[in-house]
């Protein structure tokens, strides 16, 4: 049996982000456990969506939520893309540019987005929705935790495995579209035309202009 060889250069920066972002699952939820719970059972119940305006303390979860998506997508994509060879490097300063794509790609789109709910006064109708997307991004960032740990620390079977864990990221993430579609189906029924618009410039363009994005930076 031949021994199995990935160049990387440390392991140590990746420890320490990942350690960053188990705190930070940590203090949500001492923040509020209860919140807490019901966040961790969304696909479950969507009680934690339906009425996340009531209590300031479901919106600092939120917030930490959010940071710890902040950190650990950009560390997956980075992953993914060397596991399939689209990058050469597994190092902080590639990590750090992907960071940085996605703060500022990805910061801008929620602006951009919350400025057209504000211009064409839809934030009755699409502030809850807004919310209800990031929670799922913020969830799926949890899932797939454990898949991303998997990733980095085992030595065999690498491609197989980021094949199956992107085949599911693609199927959770389609899964999700259709949740939230079915839970705001009034709103689709109403304008499909344009509910169709909006998904596909601020949900599936900005996606494709940043994997090209990351590809030119790295």
């Amino acid at each position: 049996m031949e021994a199995l060889f990935r160049h990387i250069s440390s392991h140590d920066w990746i420890t320490v982000i990942c350690f960053m972002a188990f705190c930070l699952l940590i203090v949500a939820k001492k923040i509020n456990s209860y919140h807490f719970k019901n966040f961790m059972l969304l696909f479950v119940t969507d009680k934690y969506v339906k009425i996340h305006h009531e209590d300031n303390s479901r919106k600092n979860i939120h917030t930490v939520l959010t940071l710890f998506q902040g950190l650990i997508l950009p560390l997956l994509i980075h992953v993914i893309l060397f596991n399939f060879k689209k990058i050469d490097n597994l190092n902080l300063s590639c990590y750090l540019k992907i960071l940085a794509i996605y703060l500022v790609f990805f910061g801008s789109k929620f602006m951009l987005e919350k400025t057209v709910v504000i211009v064409f006064g839809l934030s009755a109708k699409l502030t809850s929705y807004l919310f209800e997307k990031q929670t799922y991004k913020n969830y799926f960032c949890i899932i797939f935790f454990p898949f991303l740990l998997l990733l980095v620390y085992q030595v065999e079977y690498v491609e197989i495995t980021t094949f199956i864990v992107a085949i599911i990221g693609i199927l959770l993430f389609l899964l999700a579209v259709g949740l939230i579609i079915s839970h705001y189906r009034k709103l689709f029924y109403e304008a499909p035309f344009y509910f169709i618009l909006y998904l596909c410039t601020f949900e599936i363009a900005p996606y494709i202009l940043a994997y090209l994005w990351v590809n030119i930076s790295c």
